[in-house]
């Protein structure tokens, strides 16, 4: 009877893992976890008549009085009483982050590294790249093991119909992504470190640019702080994370930038590197085969050029449509199927399939120099188009 159980408890947890993105990256012992883990579980809910069918067939043996059965009632017994005292020997957390998570493969859990007091969380924006997040996680994931970094990978999937929102995502990853990561990381899932010499270090003294501006192989201006950025959680929830206004490409860095800098948070970069712009990162970004959303339509090339003091982490708006946890070559992360409100009122421009064009100049609020946030960019000198 138990084996019948068990049997369609683990089919149908097989059934239910291989639907879904990331099927094909689940490991061949799967399948034996998920009967051990059926197994413990109807062990626990079916307790007493275990116990009462073990024992039934124990006294059945005695009462035959031969050896043998002797000795087999006796390993049944030492057997069943190892089973139902000693633990369970699931793998602890290495950095899931947050007990929502669900449970990823035996050979898929994250490794602990105990020299390693800290949690990093990469939050990964993402729309329709595929082909990079397929070399972006197992290598960015053998880069950290080797710095013996304790890591997580969570790739927030904008699954809506709205104009790509990489600041929202983050937001939304950041709240996803559980209190026991101590830090995050708002990476790009084109850019991938190439020196070792890199570090992804804890953010002790305040948030940190990896990819720096004397580093990053396209961005060079002095305020530059996108590509891989790390900040501890109570910064990010100090400057109330980033503006959720910027529907389509550019500026919610900058935005963020001057959140930082309003709040006295100073922003470390590395040093002491034998590369620079050419050997430090790989930047494998096509735009010819994926376009940015340069759109800007009602007044939003007016209104994104300002500082946001109204939206951020405390006001997006977001619905989990499914969370995947899945492997790529050996290498765990979790994908939330991410679903983004716009109010339409507050920021048309989410949806510019109407183009109405900008605000006439006339029609403009005047700017205060102290709450613009665009860069002013020398294009020869700041911008590099061959990275």
């Amino acid at each position: 009877m138990y084996l019948t159980l068990l049997r369609g408890t683990a089919g149908r947890s097989g059934a239910q893992r291989s639907n879904g993105i990331g099927s094909t990256f689940v490991d061949r012992g799967l399948v034996f976890e998920q009967y051990v883990t059926a197994l413990h579980q109807l062990a626990l809910k079916y307790q007493v008549l275990l116990a009462w069918e073990v024992w039934a067939t124990v006294a059945a043996m005695i009462r035959l009085r031969r050896p043998s059965s002797l000795l087999w009632a006796a390993a049944l017994t030492f057997m069943f009483f190892l089973y139902i005292t000693l633990p369970s020997n699931t793998p602890a957390d290495g950095c899931l982050c947050g007990q929502q998570q669900h449970s990823l493969p035996a050979s898929g859990l994250p490794r602990t590294h105990p020299q390693d007091k800290h949690k990093l969380a990469l939050l990964i924006p993402f729309r329709d790249r595929f082909e990079e997040l397929l070399e972006f996680v197992p290598y960015i994931h053998n880069f950290l093991d080797k710095q013996h970094k304790n890591h997580h990978v969570f790739v927030i999937n904008q699954v809506d119909n709205l104009r790509f929102n990489r600041a929202s995502l983050l937001n939304v990853g950041f709240l996803e992504s559980g209190a026991e990561c101590d830090h995050i990381a708002m990476h790009d899932v084109d850019l991938l470190p190439t020196n070792p010499e890199v570090t992804y270090q804890f953010p002790e003294e305040g948030p940190y640019h990896v990819s720096a501006p004397h580093l990053h192989p396209r961005y060079h201006y002095p305020t530059f702080i996108g590509g891989i950025l790390l900040v501890r959680r109570e910064q990010f929830r100090q400057v109330d994370g980033l503006s959720n206004k910027y529907w389509g490409w550019g500026l919610e860095d900058d935005e963020f930038y001057a959140r930082l800098k309003e709040a006295k948070l100073e922003i470390f970069r590395p040093g002491n590197l034998t590369s620079g712009v050419k050997d430090t990162f790989k930047h494998f970004h096509d735009q010819r085969r994926r376009r940015r959303d340069m759109i800007k339509c009602y007044n939003q090339q007016e209104v994104t050029r300002h500082r946001d003091r109204h939206s951020g982490l405390s006001t997006v708006k977001y619905t989990i449509q499914s969370r995947k946890e899945m492997t790529i070559d050996g290498a765990p992360l979790t994908i939330l199927n991410t679903v983004l409100e716009c109010d339409q009122d507050v920021t048309p421009w989410c949806d510019c399939t109407e183009n109405v064009g900008n605000t006439p100049k006339a029609q403009q609020r005047p700017s205060k120099s102290e709450d613009v946030i665009v860069p002013k960019l020398n294009r020869k000198k700041h911008l590099s188009h061959g990275g």
